[in-house]
């Protein structure tokens, strides 16, 4: 079976709601006060079966005070039944419909000439062809023209059997997931909360896991009706009902969206391409607060141009809508454009990524994004946004703006890109330029510091780039063997600062580790040992080497530096003072050393540390070698 949802639209009065009546025997003026008034005030559903096709028949209402319901109805809609009098003709309401439709990105389907009983036989061909004329230049201009009446059933075979071979129509692109629009919540008795709406992205059945855009709250889907029957399965682009499992209906309204868990964003920016059709009454302003209306859902949202302060008739743009609280959407869902005052369609709008950050500086980066996304170009989509990002972009973020699953983006992302990090990926290029810019900094600084064994890795790191980036460059360059990490600092592999001493800096290390010997356990502070410019650097060098041992007394919070002969002296003697594993105490190992507390705990801390001493309780003894 073929199912497709499609939108009757029409001025009011023109016998949308007698036409869907008489074709599928279905009333969908449902509410009391629609019947009393004769005026459809919210969307109403019928289907019309016809072989192996299904077509859901959404009656959107007519008057222009229900704009509101029209969309709501048309979300999901992949064609459009366009209702005219055949006597009255195009009206205004008729005008915004097709607008509304065009900007919705719904194809046309076909035309319905209704009260086709008032019009003379004589002059109908005359009056199609005045018809025809009148929706010249829309998406219906060479749709089928079908005459039809409900009083006389005229009309019925030909526009039944054309309206079941929309069904062949391709899918419009959706979600990656199931996403229904509520457009209805109410309570059924025996049951719960029952919401509906128009399935798109996915099928649905008993016992899924949704969630609630308003809320994030998880919902489990208990029974799944289409068209009014239980079924075990509801398909893409049916009109379906879902009895949700604990919630309450107060906690649920129309306008809301129940998903499939991470197909779908809520953030109170959404990155749009807005365009402005020629016959438009005013230009769309920077700034400007306006009426968005997507799926079932119509918000105020201040809209920021990016390219220029407005957008003229006929014009094209990118924008940022900005919402006072976060608004549930996909990439590439469509919405209406309307102004607050007169209450009149402005234009439309192509969601490109509904979880933008906002726009301020940088608009230039963040359009090179948006265009590629319009055009679904994943490759430049990808640099655009690495290029945004300070050279990284994420695969989720491709995904969500490309309207992929990310293992598709990932595919066809190939050599081109590089995956830096989980999740993270670079251009091939710029992940070589990042590596190289990496190395030429540390050269330049080794070269403007040859006798320091390292550079602070925050230094040579280009806060420019994103840290992801940085990081790969140098895990790469370290298991290139081109570089060496230790901890929070690197060094090029090759680089020996001990080949640059002077002869005097080499005399002058000697000096320092003399000093050092002669000091024994009580050496002079390194404030006293340290005083010549390159001192610290050739102490360093001493310690690198393995002559000279630095030690921390943290109560004190001094740097020792210790020769390494005294401090193998160190333990030698208290091997000899405590044979086999005779316990010692800090003070007992003082007195056999003639040193004093300030030396004696960091160099014990350093011989537990070593494993040369073992620690227990207030004693230690000395290991076994």
């Amino acid at each position: 079976m073929t199912c497709c949802p499609v939108i009757v639209i029409g001025h009011v009065d023109h016998g949308k709601t007698s036409l869907v009546r008489a074709l599928t025997g279905i009333d969908t003026d449902r509410l009391p006060e629609e019947k009393a008034r004769g005026l459809s005030i919210t969307a109403g559903y019928a289907y019309l079966k016809r072989g192996s096709a299904v077509i859901d028949l959404i009656d959107a209402p007519g008057h222009e005070s229900f704009i509101r319901a029209m969309v709501s109805g048309a979300s999901g809609a992949r064609a459009a039944l366009l209702v005219l009098s055949a006597s009255e003709g195009v009206q205004p309401q008729t005008l915004e419909h097709i607008q509304i439709v065009q900007a919705l990105g719904i194809q046309a389907g076909m035309i319905a000439l209704t009260k086709a009983d008032l019009v003379a036989g004589a002059d109908r061909a005359n009056r199609a062809a005045e018809l025809r004329a009148s929706v010249a230049g829309t998406c219906f201009e060479d749709a089928p023209m079908v005459y039809f009446s409900s009083v006389t059933g005229e009309g019925f075979e030909d526009l039944s059997s054309g309206l079941s071979g929309l069904s062949g129509l391709p899918k419009t692109p959706g979600p990656l997931g199931a996403f229904l629009a509520i457009d209805r919540v109410f309570v059924s008795e025996g049951h719960g909360t029952v919401v509906t709406g128009t399935l798109l992205g996915g099928a649905l059945r008993p016992e899924d896991e949704l969630v609630l855009a308003s809320t994030g709250q998880a919902v489990t889907v208990r029974r799944v009706q289409v068209r009014g029957r239980d079924v075990h399965v509801a398909q893409e682009g049916e009109r379906t009902a879902l009895n949700l499992r604990a919630i309450a209906s107060g906690n649920i309204m129309p306008g809301d969206v129940v998903h499939a868990p991470g197909v779908c964003s809520r953030s109170p920016n959404l990155d749009v391409a807005v365009e402005i059709p020629a016959h438009a009454s005013r230009s769309l302003r920077h700034m400007e607060d306006v009426r968005i209306l997507y799926a079932t859902s119509s918000s105020v949202a201040t809209i920021r141009l990016m390219e220029a302060r407005q957008i003229g008739p006929g014009g094209r743009g990118f924008a940022q809508l900005r919402f006072a609280a976060p608004v549930a959407a996909f990439a590439g869902q469509r919405a209406i454009i309307r102004c607050l005052s007169p209450q009149q369609t402005l234009g439309s709008a192509i969601i490109l990524d509904p979880a933008a950050a906002p726009v301020r500086s940088g608009k230039v980066l963040r359009l090179g994004g948006l265009k590629a996304a319009e055009k679904g170009e994943v490759h430049a989509l990808a640099a655009a946004l690495a290029d945004e990002n300070a050279g990284s972009a994420r695969l989720e973020t491709i995904a969500r703006l490309a309207r992929a699953p990310v293992s598709l983006v990932r595919t066809h992302l190939g050599d081109g890109f590089v995956e830096i990090a989980e999740g993270m990926v670079a251009t091939a290029a710029n992940t070589r330029l990042s590596a190289e810019g990496y190395l030429t900094r540390l050269a330049a600084y080794h070269q403007a510091n040859p006798l320091k064994l390292h550079a602070l890795r925050s230094d040579i790191r280009d806060s420019r780039l994103a840290p992801a980036l940085t990081d790969h460059a140098e895990t790469t360059l370290a298991a290139n063997g081109a570089i060496h990490l230790t901890g929070a600092y690197v060094a090029i592999s090759l680089h020996q600062p001990s080949d640059h001493l002077t002869s005097e800096q080499a005399a002058r290390m000697g000096m320092l580790e003399g000093q050092l010997k002669s000091g024994g356990l009580s050496p002079s502070g390194a404030a006293m040992l340290i005083r010549e410019p390159f001192d610290e650097d050739l102490t360093e060098l001493l310690i690198d080497a393995g002559t000279v041992i630095r030690l921390f007394n943290v109560s004190l919070k001094q740097t020792i530096l210790l020769h390494a002969g005294a401090v193998r002296d160190a333990a030698r003697i208290l091997r000899e003072s405590f044979p086999g594993e005779a316990a010692f105490t800090t003070g007992e190992a003082r007195a056999a050393l003639k040193t004093s507390r300030k030396y004696i705990v960091p160099l014990l801390e350093h011989f537990d540390a070593a494993g040369i001493t073992r620690r227990k309780a207030d004693t230690r003894f000395m290991v076994s070698v």
